[in-house]
């Protein structure tokens, strides 16, 4: 349960400050996430592993976040987030205490504009539509994650807007400055994108384009296929995604596609996605996913199954067990799921036990 902890020091202080005018209402809310499961990995550099993996059902995190009513309809908004790993304790990014997510905006009758360090539209809309977001299990997001669904690269010095929702249609904006003197391209990173939601039904389309983007694990995942040198810096890296979800009974329903440019100085690779998913509420507490995903990157292809239940023991606190199977054929040389490392070979199986608690 999210802990609610009100600022009445700041309010206290605000009135001081202001003679004794009426004060702001404010509010911080503290949440989490903790995941870790036993881990089966059939085929890893030519041998099986077992290993405790975490975030597998969903990223550990943990964050606050808040809002103070300025009056008016005007309220300012913040949020921190930063990642870590249950299994280690340790923090996911070294260098960045919240290196999720860092802004603080002003929202109204106008939408929002927010700045700060975030992840793109891509992630925020096209994502929770993505077999892995909607399955619930992080190997399941595409090879080498050039569209950035897993949520692994976020935008610096950021400036959004998303616009008040207008029958169920949401629109956002954003732009992060790559603050080279001299070159405004440089380092710049842009994203764009519409969500819609009536009833059941959600639809989301999405655009981002990252100049100068470290290639990191996307990088590793060209190499395996005979491409050239991909660099540990890519020139330009362009996405475009859209995808819908409906809930029809017990089942929830979702598709995606994703669309992804590498750009080089002496080349370009183009990746793309289709996402397939089920998920069957069989009982209050039994939830059965079902998911199917074909990627394509030239000639390598990558066909994926995976099954998955997920036992709910309260709101807050699942079991669950998860396997998800990835064939590569074509080019491709090696299978290589998400979060896995890549295998001696064209297939892979991988298998997890665990318990995922959020508050």
């Amino acid at each position: 349960m999210k802990k609610h902890i009100y600022a009445a020091a700041a309010a206290i202080a605000t009135s001081a400050i202001t003679g004794g005018a009426a004060q702001a209402q404010s509010n911080v809310t503290i949440y989490g996430s903790l995941d870790a499961g036993v881990a089966y990995v059939s085929n890893l550099n030519g041998k099986s592993t077992v290993r405790v993996d975490q975030g597998t059902m969903q990223p550990d995190r943990f964050g606050f976040r808040g809002v103070e009513d300025l009056g008016g309809g005007l309220k300012a908004v913040f949020q921190l987030e930063g990642g870590f790993a249950t299994d280690t304790g340790a923090s996911v990014n070294a260098t960045k205490l919240f290196n999720r997510t860092t802004m603080v905006g002003l929202s109204g009758n106008f939408g929002s504009v927010t700045l700060g360090n975030m992840p793109d539209i891509v992630f925020d809309y096209a994502g929770k539509l993505s077999n892995g977001f909607q399955l619930t299990n992080f190997y399941l997001f595409h090879p080498g994650n050039l569209d950035t669904l897993a949520n692994t690269y976020q935008y610096n010095n950021v400036v959004r807007y998303t616009s008040p929702t207008m029958q169920g249609l949401t629109v956002s904006a954003m732009v992060g400055m790559g603050e080279q003197a001299g070159d405004s391209s440089k380092g710049r990173n842009v994203s764009a994108g519409a969500n819609y939601v009536n009833g059941p039904m959600r639809l989301a389309l999405a655009y981002s384009k990252q100049n100068d983007r470290a290639a990191g694990y996307a990088g590793a995942f060209l190499s395996t296929l005979n491409l050239g040198n991909a660099g540990t810096v890519f020139d330009s890296l362009t996405t475009w995604a859209a995808g819908g979800g409906y809930k029809v009974g017990d089942w929830r329903l979702n598709a995606l596609y994703t669309q992804s440019t590498v750009d080089l100085p002496a080349s370009s690779f183009k990746q793309k996605n289709v996402d397939l998913g089920a998920a069957w509420n069989y009982t209050p507490l039994n939830t059965l996913n079902i998911g199917f995903t074909n990627s394509k990157l030239g000639g390598a292809k990558y066909n994926q199954f995976s099954i998955g239940n997920a036992y709910a023991f309260s709101k807050r606190t699942e079991f669950y067990v998860q396997a998800a199977y990835q064939k590569a054929s074509g080019s491709a040389r090696f299978a290589l799921q998400n979060n896995t490392g890549a295998a001696d070979g064209r297939n892979q199986l991988v298998t997890t036990v665990g318990v995922h608690h959020s508050f």
